[in-house]
């Protein structure tokens, strides 16, 4: 994996006024990364729905609930042992650690993930604690490819990040759907997904870095340090300075798994593959806010380089009421035609739980304002207010869910989601709001944020 470790022949690597032109460098064109970003995530999006509507009509209930409970112990492990290097490579303009550092990091992070999820497939002893290490191994290959992904962002590469997403999605769907109709057992069947992950997370954006290194059309990038001392403790301190995103990433995946969680123990595998294909309304809409947001980000922190405090405030509250009214009209639409469209998509079983579509319709709202109130978090670099947030939430999920679960079934499942996110938006919103009234230099952040905002001020 040659990432960055170009040598002395390259020169040194300067950053600030006096960095260098970057070779090959690219015109940013908001709508069209928009439109990248969007394509990547809706191919990765509907391969995963994709599965689970093969796993309705092909396998059961109990089949949807097994995979989803994969997913679900898999995403807050790799999130918590990623450390969010994607997030801090992307915004370390100041080029504190070098692209080889955050590799190796995020190797031995997905590493250890693995092994807590084999522990805690082993501790639950279920049916589908294959399934669960298969899912665990597909994610550890999407997380090595996140720091890829970081590096061709960096440069512009927006179109390559949506190609290599849609090689893995296409590749997934594919694979996935056609060992599961020809073996009809899961586990063979998430070997695509393993595939998919395999060749579009790390083969195709791996080649593609090295081909624009090749071509003189991707910088080298500085070389890590050779002193294997040094070397550890580099990399100890990037750990510990990405800790905080992980933490909050995985408190915040755990926290709106937690009513699944609940339900695979109080209703089952069966229950829970329903709530599973009816949250595919939620995920849906995730993808569009993310790809608006992953390229809203850049120009939120633009807006506090400038010192633009009130109007960035204006931004978010603009995009909170956005995403309020869109929710409605999936409310409404939901309540209408919902039963419906589960039946006709999923089944009799799934348009039985109808009034749950309402719920996360709902949710979708809440959704919408926490991903805009979580941005403009991530542009002023409140990592630490993240990671607080989420331990509140996380609080919030584990009460609600022991509530409303065992008394309104997968109602309550989904209403707990909507009192999850909304309970985050509102408490991020403090934060921001709090954040934003306190000089730079005083937040609480900043004795660790300071040598990367000097980086991208000196640019």
């Amino acid at each position: 994996m040659d990432i960055t470790d170009r040598r002395a022949a390259h020169g040194p690597h300067r950053t600030g006024r006096d960095a260098a032109p970057e070779t090959g460098a690219i015109r940013h064109r908001p709508a069209a990364d928009v439109a990248w970003s969007l394509a990547g995530l809706a191919t990765a999006t509907l391969a995963q729905w994709g599965l689970i509507l093969a796993l309705t009509r092909i396998g059961s209930p109990t089949m949807v609930g097994q995979y989803a409970l994969g997913l679900a112990v898999s995403a807050p492990v790799m999130l918590v042992c990623g450390l969010g290097l994607h997030t801090v490579l992307v915004t370390d303009t100041a080029d504190r650690f070098v692209p080889a550092e955050y590799l190796r990091t995020r190797l031995a992070g997905v590493g250890a993930a693995l092994a807590v999820i084999g522990a805690l497939a082993a501790v639950a002893g279920t049916a589908g604690a294959t399934v669960v290490l298969l899912v665990g191994l597909a994610k550890a290959l999407d997380g090595v490819g996140e720091i890829f992904f970081a590096v061709l962002q960096r440069a512009g590469r927006v179109r390559t990040v949506g190609r290599a997403m849609t090689v893995n999605g296409t590749v997934t769907l594919v694979a996935a759907v056609g060992l599961l109709a020809a073996t009809g057992d899961l586990r063979v069947a998430v070997l695509g997904s393993v595939l998919g992950s395999l060749l579009g997370s790390v083969g195709y954006p791996v080649w593609t870095v090295r081909r624009l290194r090749a071509r003189g059309q991707l910088p080298p990038g500085p070389a890590a340090p050779r002193r294997r001392r040094t070397e550890r403790a580099r990399l100890l301190r990037l750990a510990v300075t990405a800790l905080p995103v992980g933490l909050a990433s995985g408190l915040a995946s755990f926290s709106v798994n937690v009513p699944r969680y609940v339900v695979e123990h109080r209703l089952g595998p069966a229950a829970l593959g329903v709530f599973a294909a009816l949250s595919y309304v939620l995920l849906a809409a995730n993808m569009l806010f993310s790809a608006m947001y992953q390229v809203l980000l850049p120009r939120m922190s633009a807006m506090l380089g400038r010192g633009e405090r009130t109007a960035l405030i204006r931004l978010v509250g603009r995009l909170v009421v956005g995403a309020l009214l869109l929710g409605a009209v999936g409310v409404a639409a939901a309540a209408i035609g919902g039963r419906p469209v589960l039946g006709l998509l999923y089944g009799p079983e799934y348009a039985a739980s109808a009034d749950a579509l309402t719920v996360f319709a709902v949710a979708v709202c809440a959704s919408g304002a926490l991903f805009a109130i979580n941005t403009a978090l991530l542009a002023v670099r409140r990592f630490t207010h993240q990671l607080a947030a989420g331990a509140v939430t996380v609080l919030v999920a584990g009460g609600v869910s022991l509530l409303l679960v065992p008394r309104l079934g997968l109602v309550g499942a989904a209403l707990t989601v909507v009192v999850v996110l909304g309970s985050e938006a509102v408490v991020k919103g403090v934060m921001l709001r709090g954040a934003l009234t306190v000089p730079p230099a005083e937040t609480p952040d900043a004795a660790v944020t300071r040598p990367v905002a000097q980086g991208a001020a000196g640019r």
